[in-house]
């Protein structure tokens, strides 16, 4: 049998510049090492960093006979992963295009829908999943023989077959590490103001959010990696692909507390020369274990906040104060580590006034870096659900918002404001922010090194781009 996993161009964000450079496709590259050691023959196209288009794919795929062909899509760039699909489908219609990634929070129903190539949606977790799927169309035959394996969706004679049952998750420390010989390591990048320690790579240490929050949808089983595990990952980046920098993709980086201290004093034990930078909430965090993460080569940790408004904060059910967030860019600026803020306004409840007490605040805590960005409506979260019950929306709305542009105002559905007014909000807050008397200056004194300073004219260079050349998403 023989296996390709793909990774579909990513679609843009107006003013989000996390989409500029290719990242490691993680998530295939853990599937593909465990379909490796069981044997399969796998390879991975990574598109966006070897920057096929879609007549190369044509050519890419009559180079081989792929029995199985599977796509990890978000539901932002979903559009590319159907238009791929049916590529694959012309080359040859005997391939099982199987989907995953968070593009199937949608319902499978919508997503066979507009995916009519599609034949498995895979929800949930990936590695066994596939490993299981492979195993079974090797067999021969056939969806007939996926009838009994959990967690899938697929089509067979014109019907939507529903495989539920409890979630599945892997003990991560089993799992072989990512398949990283795969990829063009040569060709990945990280966005600003990451990146300061070329080349960079992603690692995950944790899976699972244990929160709550209404607009989001991370399961809430938080599973870890054992300290040893982790530590041989991180030797075999920097011995072998020779990285220097590694940003932690885990949504909550720092929720064992204790656990991240020992990976701290383990680092620095071992003398592992790079920096890193991870993500976590405000109320996960110690003036010790700042600190330790500081001494361990931590150089800028992302914390979101979502709003300045603690009525806000309420409704979105983010499990935290604004002192809670005041003290923590405090003890983090102590530590000699830069913050980045991730802000959402235009969230319910969200007025004029509510948006000053944000802007207030950022100037107060003054993080280094801050992304201003609208609610995007996750379509398996509270929020989306809630709305939908209400039947204000529907899922074919949201599929026709991410796949086709429309210009259905769907977060008006959900929140009461009108687009153009969180447009202005989010317009006037940047400003705010970034042109205050000092700002630049501040940066410029801040600045570690050269690729610190071309990183920043790069930030500021795409951002500007964006007013005139890149189009909206929705």
């Amino acid at each position: 049998m023989s296996i390709l996993l793909i990774s579909p161009p990513p679609v843009r964000i107006r003013f989000n510049i996390s989409g500029i450079y290719p990242l490691p496709p993680l998530g295939l590259a853990y599937i593909a090492s465990l379909l490796e050691k069981n044997g399969y023959g796998v390879k991975i196209l990574d598109m966006p960093a070897l920057r096929t288009q879609s007549e190369d794919l044509s050519n890419y795929l009559k180079g081989d006979n792929y029995s199985v062909c599977g796509l990890s899509c978000n539901i932002f760039n979903l559009k590319n992963g159907i238009r791929i699909s049916q590529i694959i489908k012309r080359e040859n219609p005997k391939a099982k295009v199987i989907l995953g990634g968070h593009c199937t929070v949608f319902p499978p129903e919508i997503i066979f829908k507009y995916g009519p190539d599609f034949d498995v949606m895979v929800k949930g977790e990936g590695e066994e999943a596939m490993l299981n799927l492979c195993g079974r169309l090797n067999k021969g035959g056939e969806c007939e023989v996926l009838y009994d394996v959990p967690n899938i969706s697929f089509r067979h004679n014109a019907k939507i077959i529903n495989n539920s049952s409890p979630p599945s998750y892997a003990d991560l420390d089993k799992l072989p590490l990512p398949a990283r010989h795969l990829l063009p390591n040569n060709r990945y990048r990280i966005h600003p103001p990451f990146g300061l320690y070329p080349p960079v790579t992603l690692m995950e240490t944790s899976r699972g959010c244990a929160y709550n929050c209404i607009f989001c949808t991370l399961p809430q089983q938080v599973r870890e990696r054992s300290i040893d595990n982790v530590t041989q990952e991180i030797k075999e980046v920097v011995g072998r692909y020779k990285v220097k920098e590694i940003h932690f993709v885990d949504p909550n980086f720092t929720y064992n507390q204790g656990r991240i201290m020992q990976l701290c004093t383990r680092l620095i034990k071992e003398r592992l020369k790079f920096r890193w930078t991870c993500k976590t909430r405000v109320d996960l965090v110690s003036k010790d274990l700042l600190k330790a993460m500081s001494g361990a080569g931590c150089y800028m940790i992302s914390y979101g906040i979502e709003s300045g408004s603690q009525r806000v904060l309420n409704t979105l059910n983010k499990g935290i104060s604004v002192g809670q967030i005041e003290n923590c860019f405090i003890l983090s600026r102590e530590a000699k580590i830069r913050t980045l803020a991730y802000i959402m306004l235009g969230t319910p409840g969200e007025n004029d006034y509510t948006v000053k007490e944000t802007i207030s605040l950022v100037g107060k805590i003054n993080p280094d870096f801050v992304l201003y960005g609208e609610l995007l409506p996750d379509p398996n979260s509270i929020l989306v659900k809630q709305t939908i019950g209400e039947r204000r929306l529907s899922y074919d709305e949201l599929a026709e918002y991410y796949l086709f542009n429309s210009k259905n105002n769907i977060n008006e559905s959900i929140t009461d404001l009108p687009r153009e007014r969180v447009k202005r909000w989010i317009s006037v807050a940047n400003k705010k922010f970034y042109f205050r008397p000092g700002y630049f200056l501040n940066r410029i004194k801040s600045l570690k090194n050269i690729n610190d300073f071309l990183n920043q004219i790069r930030g500021v260079y795409f951002l500007m781009l964006d007013k005139v050349r890149i189009k909206e998403i929705v």
